[in-house]
């Protein structure tokens, strides 16, 4: 019996292994996504957060930051924890998946038809954010993912977002810099 139990231990751990191999993008794909996001029209800069939905559920995030807009393109579906961390789980550019990201080369972020590539992208005006904070405290749930803190969004109406910043990222910079961007942002903009 000792015997069979390791076996099947052995079973699960490939079996478990094998299914992190396959969420896993294939190697080299970092540099493509970073040359696919440079394209982005407009110009835009942009960090990969993770956002929770429904409780626990969980989407994966490039979030750009136009002029004008935080607008945020989904680019991947459920992130697991990995049973193993490596190196790559620590390059942002590592969770967006390629061909999900190839869909936003050919579209405006600040359009409506951003917003129909997936019913998950949003579309933030810059004039409607009242706040902007960074909090560097551990998140339950992430696991063993690889995360810099969080960035929370205060809206005018009330809402929040929580983006939890994948990888290693400079949040507190990636927060200034959004303030930056919205005490710049005219306090009247045409909605689109």
């Amino acid at each position: 019996m000792r015997n069979g139990s390791a076996h099947l231990t052995r079973i699960r751990l490939t079996t478990a292994g094998t299914v992190q191999a396959v969420l896993a993008n294939r190697r080299g794909t970092e540099s493509d996504i970073k040359a696919q996001l440079a394209s982005i029209v407009p110009p835009a800069w942009h960090f990969v957060a993770l956002e929770y939905s429904y409780g626990m559920l969980n989407r994966t995030y490039v979030v750009f930051v136009t002029d004008a807009m935080i607008c945020g393109a989904r680019v991947r579906g459920l992130l697991p924890a990995p049973l193993a961390v490596t190196e790559r789980w620590f390059d942002p550019y590592f969770f967006p998946r390629p061909d999900i990201v190839t869909r936003y080369t050919r579209v405006d972020l600040t359009s409506p038809e951003f917003k129909r590539l997936s019913v998950a992208n949003f579309q933030i005006r810059l004039n409607k954010v009242e706040d902007v904070r960074f909090n560097a405290a551990p998140k339950w749930g992430m696991g063993t993912v690889p995360y810099s803190g969080r960035i929370h969004l205060r809206l005018r109406d009330g809402t929040t977002r929580e983006l939890i910043l994948l990888g290693k990222q400079d949040g507190p910079a990636l927060v200034e810099r959004l303030r930056a961007c919205i005490s710049d942002a005219p306090a009247t903009q045409r909605i689109a």
